[in-house]
């Protein structure tokens, strides 16, 4: 993934929303006294006395007090500035994977980030100003930030629901998780890349699919997520949180899918910064009957035992959910 920006460009930005809001805050109230005192309570300094007009417009004209002004915007310890650092810390920190909880993440950022966009305004009416791109522009501070943090929420959440995963978890709506455009964003390229990768014929490294047969729109494509995540570790850009094999180990003996069973070692893998080929030189296999295996073919509880030893997981728990899935089926 791509690295953010830096801190205070996203301090600027919240500074430079809040001033819009602001604006339109004065301008709907009119030119009453409590204008004022509303904007100057919203934001937490007092207006000086020789700003007039939009004071979004203002600060961007490089006015001979736009540093000091924009600056003093107490932005710090409002729940913007709670909710974006909370989300720069998702991205910057990575934790490992288990320790995420990733709605608790949404409810409390990344939700919040998305709603703070919506609201800001993004035209200094009569003034030929244009301030979309402060919450439009895909590459500003707070609009990549929340595109990211969704895009890596959804990984997370894609791990948390394989580890002890329903019996049909291959054929749900489990599968529905990553677009072309997520892809792009985790693994730091450009988004025809990924769209060079992806085919419905399994002819491409990522088979894609439609959650409606019946849409002809190409780009609501999604990834296989097993295809994906398999791509994504052989991208110098993708970064993650580790995954842990206590917490996988603790969590094989109630997955009910040999698919997610195969999935599990190939993501010890995969989310540890190694690929389906050095997942097949550790078990001394091709890469083909390897990269089958995180598919769930070609399983056996014999087999089973080498896999998990070969991914840092519990040999004798691993080999013994497979063989009791087997048999089930």
């Amino acid at each position: 993934m791509r690295e953010l920006l830096p801190w205070l460009d996203h301090i600027r930005d919240m500074r430079l929303a809040m001033l819009l809001v602001a604006d339109g805050m004065m301008n709907m109230l009119g030119s009453t006294p409590n204008a004022t005192k509303a904007a100057e309570a919203f934001l937490g300094v007092k207006i000086p006395s020789s700003a007039s007009g939009f004071l979004v417009s203002m600060v961007n004209d490089f006015w001979d007090e736009t540093d000091e002004f924009l600056n003093s915007v107490a932005v710090e310890g409002t729940h913007l500035h709670r909710t974006v650092r909370r989300g720069h810390g998702l991205l910057t920190e990575l934790r490992p994977i288990h320790e995420v909880d990733y709605q608790d993440e949404r409810d409390e950022s990344l939700d919040w980030i998305g709603y703070f966009l919506t609201a800001v305004p993004t035209d200094s009416y009569g003034t030929g100003g244009d301030f979309s791109d402060i919450v439009q522009n895909p590459d500003r501070p707070l609009p990549f930030l929340y595109r990211a943090g969704t895009a890596y929420l959804d990984l997370i959440e894609f791990v948390h629901r394989t580890v002890g995963s329903h019996p049909a978890w291959g054929d749900s709506s489990d599968m529905i998780v990553f677009t072309a455009d997520d892809l792009a964003l985790l693994a730091d390229v450009d988004i025809r890349s990924v769209r060079n990768a992806m085919g419905p014929t399994g002819s491409k490294p990522i088979r894609s699919f439609k959650a409606l047969p019946s849409d002809a729109h190409d780009e609501r494509a999604y990834a296989d997520p097993i295809d994906a995540l398999d791509w994504l570790s052989g991208r110098r850009g993708f970064k993650c949180g580790q995954l842990d094999a206590d917490w996988l180990n603790a969590g094989i003996s109630s997955t009910g899918s040999l698919a997610a069973l195969g999935a599990l070692a190939g993501m010890m893998f995969w989310l540890n910064g190694q690929t389906t080929e050095k997942m097949a030189e550790k078990i001394g296999w091709g890469v083909e009957q390897t990269r089958a295996w995180t598919r769930g073919e070609g399983m056996d509880a014999f087999a089973a035992k080498r896999v998990a030893e070969a991914a840092g997981l519990d040999p004798t728990i691993y080999s013994r959910q497979i063989a009791k899935l087997l048999k089930e089926n």
